[in-house]
């Protein structure tokens, strides 16, 4: 009887825990080549991202940029 009940026990854990790998359709090689680099070492790809921000909003605040980092640091 336990050993019964055990056994369906693990089958559906193994039904619950398998998990497809994921997929992104035709960005799925690009997805698995960049996550190997960021699992390895993130910081300059953060750093490279954050100066693409940074470069993004100058260009679409302009120089109110400064204005409204002022106003994000008052309300923090």
């Amino acid at each position: 009887m336990v050993d019964a009940l055990y056994q369906k026990f693990v089958e559906r854990w193994e039904e619950v825990t398998d998990i497809p790998p994921q997929t992104l359709g035709p960005l799925t090689p690009l997805y698995k080549r960049a996550a190997r680099y960021l699992k390895i070492m993130p910081w300059p790809f953060l750093v490279v991202g954050a100066g693409f921000l940074v470069l993004g909003m100058y260009l679409l605040f302009g120089s109110a940029i400064t204005l409204l980092v002022s106003l994000l640091q008052r309300g923090f």
